[in-house]
């Protein structure tokens, strides 16, 4: 169904980036016609590939129910469910320690704040955002790598209204409409429109130290159709900076795996994931809309080589080891994002280097710790606000 988007579902992407596959196949025919001439071909429709990549940026104003990421919908396509969380105001910490105990209004739901930055103004950790790996109902909130030191009772923290996004694994046909939607897409180009119907996709995360991020996105689905068109007018995108892999000043650090600080220049967090067009007769083109296999997200980084003391990574591969970790570009209002992978596992330690420095090529698969409280995985879970 074509979703007929307006000016105000305009996305920004990189120049010469955006590319697509041909919507049509061919197959020979091989009856027998008296010559060595083949006869016409038979023109099927096939499903259409389509790929680019955006800047990873956010609305540059205060979140709300209707004020979301510029990447909502693509998101959505891509089986990323998202949830808007209303702001909780500074409240003071129940119980100290370096998991806190924390307050109403804070909700008694266990797993609702996964993933969301618990903001400290008071205090020793003041000016510290801690990313909650997990929450419980009795409102203990376990942060992925730690505050720098413990909190006290009466310590003030606060929520601020943010947009998550996480994988899903629907249980039923009512939820695979909910959780995996399909969405539609127009690409002007040099005076014509092209439309893509039914598409689903998956999304990659990648950046490098001090800059933005990216979203890197593959999409499946229909052909629909090509006109002679016009840009539209109206369009606004948002082109502001975008927020960047670093710490600066602050005391929140921009890149953590198991509580500690990693020194990168880059990272990959690949999505993994299957995508299906089954075929169909009783269909537009032959075949339905893509549809969302199972994934294996992993992280991908080159962080200098240090001290076994320091980072045993040999021995966490070989003991198993799980441990959270997290990102967070920082940035103004309404232009913060973070990753929160409460769950990996490493899975390689090559040797590398960077200029004269020996590196590591680390490897770690995510995994999900458990279902939120909205019903979505825990392998990744990406935040706005």
């Amino acid at each position: 169904v074509d979703a007929a988007p307006t000016a105000d579902d305009v996305v920004a992407i990189e120049n010469d980036s955006f590319t697509w596959s041909d919507p049509f196949t061919t197959e020979t025919s091989s009856e027998s016609r008296g010559d060595l001439v083949r006869g016409a071909p038979l023109v099927i429709g096939q499903p259409v590939t389509i790929s680019f990549r955006s800047r990873i940026r956010g609305a540059a104003q205060a979140y709300t129910s209707l004020i979301r990421p510029p990447q909502h919908a693509l998101l959505q396509a891509c089986g990323r469910r998202g949830v808007f969380t209303a702001a909780v105001a500074a409240t003071g910490v129940a119980t100290g320690g370096a998991v806190p105990t924390l307050a109403s209004p804070f909700a008694a739901t266990a797993s609702l704040y996964n993933g969301m930055p618990l903001v400290a103004s008071s205090g020793p950790n003041n000016g510290f955002t801690g990313f909650i790996q997990y929450y419980t109902a009795g409102r203990v909130a376990g942060l992925v790598s730690g505050a720098p030191a413990a909190y006290t009772v009466g310590d003030l923290v606060a929520l601020p209204a943010n947009w998550t996004y996480a994988g899903t694994s629907p249980r039923s046909v009512a939820d695979r409409a909910t959780d995996h939607p399909s969405g539609t897409l127009y690409w002007y180009e040099d005076g014509k429109l092209y439309k893509f119907t039914g598409l689903r996709g998956q999304v990659n995360a990648s950046g490098q130290s001090a800059r933005e991020g990216f979203f890197e996105w593959s999409f499946t689905g229909v052909f629909a159709g090509d006109s002679d068109a016009d840009i539209p007018g109206g369009l606004n995108p948002l082109l502001q900076t975008g927020p960047l892999l670093l710490q600066g000043s602050g005391i929140t650090p921009a890149f953590t795996v198991n509580s500690a600080r990693l020194p990168i220049s880059s990272f990959t967090l690949a999505n993994g994931g299957a995508l299906e067009s089954p075929d169909d007769p009783n269909s537009l083109a032959g075949f339905d809309p893509a549809v969302i296999g199972a994934r294996e997200p992993s992280l991908t980084c080159d962080p200098l080589a240090t001290t076994k003391a320091a980072r045993d990574s040999l021995g966490q591969i070989q003991s198993g080891s799980q441990f959270p970790a997290s990102l967070y570009f920082t940035g103004g209002v309404g232009n913060r994002f973070a990753i929160t992978l409460p769950k990996l596992q490493r899975t390689q330690a090559s040797p590398g280097t960077r200029g004269a420095l020996r590196s590591e090529q680390a490897a770690f698969r995510a995994m999900s710790d458990g279902r939120d409280a909205n019903n979505r995985d825990t392998d990744s879970i990406w935040c706005f606000w």
